[in-house]
């Protein structure tokens, strides 16, 4: 699988760019930049500026629309009820492989066998366009996608004649999913990865809904508002830090005023059905959107999942409280993700209907777009072994050059000397303004403290007692990057997943345990790249932001 990756990598690469085969620039027009170089490397973006994207004026045009991308579920009599197909349990062999093909639930714990589905898992996606400036938003209904499959929707959407700018491929971390990752296959070592789901699924049917969303692309307006929902949304991890903010930017036909897309920016682990479901759903995304959808039909919602580290959950809502306050719909069931998801679309509802959302004309929008790609290393010992044995499908590259590992450099290292920071995997952060609206886009799970900025200016990091980088400097937290006067909001998991991206000065693996903890430390470091990737993470944003 990982040298077929490799392969593909290079050959479109050169599809991408320059190839003695392909038609040359005009003397004198300098040509847009590749997907990806012949390295496999994503180039760095300013639009407007950039070749390609000199100018955003003129009207706002948007569109939307959506493909489900639900996988193909081969039931099965399991007998002895252990949740897996046992060699000779009857099954449906649905593709006629003579193999029973499971469907492997990401999230929680591996081995999480999908029998059937509840509702459709979706691409949905958003396109703007403004003079040469193009961008496609994409949200999938997916724990997380890697940044090389990012690339390939990307230069399939190329293939098929789409000229965006940026497309940002963001997941909504759903817990009831297939695993698009590998974490989560029969067992620990048996990636749950299907090339052929990625590619002929996801990929294909997401440049669909591109191609779709851009052809049918027209004169926008938009209505911004931003609300809270605080009784739906819960803190597990110390310090209890939470982005409140339920952000709706309803896209607007400008000729007719009818709603086109309504995209919800809100930080809320889709995981209210818990470790016991085995049925393919969206969680309480499917009934947001939903709700959404019945109040407009002539809108597509989209949600993107916002700061989702810390760990902003549904776990600890009081779920559907009498005027007693006790719970009536907990933790695990369908009632409870219908309270969280319809619960959140009623207050997007209301506050787009309030006096303080605000109407933004579409020659008042303007469209702007921020991009940097770079390489990051990781000292977690299990993520980098998952990355070489291709558990976790993803390219790696040299550090000192950015080139590549070929068949005989992957075969050359050893469980030794995978951390000495020699290879690194390509990742990347933006920036998307629309009119006063600034959407960061990160490339993981992001603690709300590395994201907000205190009323008075200040930081929510903290230095707690016991952890293991006392003396480390805080990061500066990415909305103080942004410029002053937006409406800020962030997309985790936008381009890539790399699990939770967490203040040095709390991380705590070692004893004395922090925040009290006695037996271990609180969970997060061990799904993490590394105590320093919110470090680069925010100098790469910064060093964005800055770039002329």
């Amino acid at each position: 699988m990982r040298s077929k990756r490799i392969a593909l990598v290079a050959s479109l690469a050169c599809a991408s760019t320059a190839c003695p085969d392909e038609t040359i620039e005009p003397a004198g027009l300098e040509a847009p930049p590749p997907v990806v170089d012949e390295s496999g490397r994503v180039p760095d973006l300013i639009c407007p500026g950039s070749p390609g994207c000199e100018s955003a004026a003129g009207d706002l045009l948007a569109g939307a629309a959506a493909r489900p991308i639900t996988p193909t579920i081969e039931t099965w009599t399991d007998s002895n009820a252990n949740g897996v197909q046992d060699g000779a349990e009857p099954y449906d062999d649905v593709n006629g492989n003579g193999a029973w093909d499971g469907v492997w639930l990401a999230g929680f714990s591996p081995g999480r066998a999908a029998v059937g589905v509840h509702d459709d898992v979706w691409s949905r996606v958003i396109v703007l366009k403004k003079g040469d400036l193009a961008i496609g938003m994409v949200a999938l209904d997916l724990v997380g996608f890697f940044h090389d499959d990012v690339v390939r929707i990307r230069l399939a959407a190329q293939a098929a004649g789409l000229d965006l700018d940026q497309i940002v491929v963001s997941t909504t971390h759903t817990h009831e999913g297939p695993d698009t990752m590998g974490i989560w296959g029969e067992n620990p070592v048996v990636s749950g990865y299907d090339p052929t789901y990625v590619d002929e699924v996801i990929v294909a049917r997401t440049v669909e809904a591109l191609k779709e969303a851009s052809d049918n692309a027209r004169p926008a307006s938009a209505r911004l508002a931003v609300t809270q929902a605080p009784e739906l949304v819960n803190d597990t991890r110390l310090p209890e830090v939470l982005d409140q903010a339920l952000t709706v930017l309803q896209l607007r036909d400008a000729a007719t005023g009818s709603p086109l897309a309504n995209a919800v920016f809100w930080g809320n682990h889709p995981e209210a059905l818990g470790s016991d479901n085995t049925l393919i759903t969206s969680d309480y995304a499917h009934f947001l959107r939903d709700e959404l959808e019945v109040r407009y039909p002539s809108a597509v919602a989209v949600f993107f999942s916002g700061s989702l580290g810390g760990l902003s959950t549904t776990i600890g809502v009081t779920g559907c409280p009498t005027e007693e306050g006790t719970e009536t719909c907990p933790q695990g069931t369908w009632e409870r993700a219908e309270y969280i998801g319809r619960g959140a679309a009623v207050a997007v509802a209301s506050a787009l209907e309030s006096e303080d959302a605000r109407d933004l004309p579409g020659d008042s929008l303007e469209l702007e777009l921020r991009r940097r790609a770079f390489l990051l290393t990781t000292t977690n010992g299990a993520l980098a072994l998952a990355f070489w044995i291709g558990v976790l499908p993803r390219n790696l590259f040299f550090v000192e050059t950015g080139k590549p590992l070929g068949e005989e450099d992957l075969a050359a290292l050893t469980p030794g000397n995978l951390l000495d920071q020699v290879v690194a995997v390509q990742t990347e952060v933006g920036v998307i303004r629309i009119g006063p609206l600034a959407i960061a886009t990160v490339p993981g799970e992001l603690y709300p403290e590395l994201w907000l900025v205190k009323p008075d200016g200040g930081s929510y990091i903290e230095r707690p007692e016991g952890g293991d980088f006392p003396d480390a400097s805080p990061e500066t937290p990415l909305m103080a990057l942004l410029p002053g006067g937006v409406v800020p909001v962030v997309i985790n998991n936008a381009n890539d997943a790399l699990g939770y991206i967490l203040p040095k000065t709390q991380w705590d693996q070692n004893k004395p345990f922090a925040y009290g903890e006695t037996e271990s430390p609180q969970y997060g470091e061990q799904n993490s790249l590394g105590a320093d990737t919110a470090a680069r993470i925010s100098a790469e944003f910064s060093g964005m932001q800055s770039a002329k």
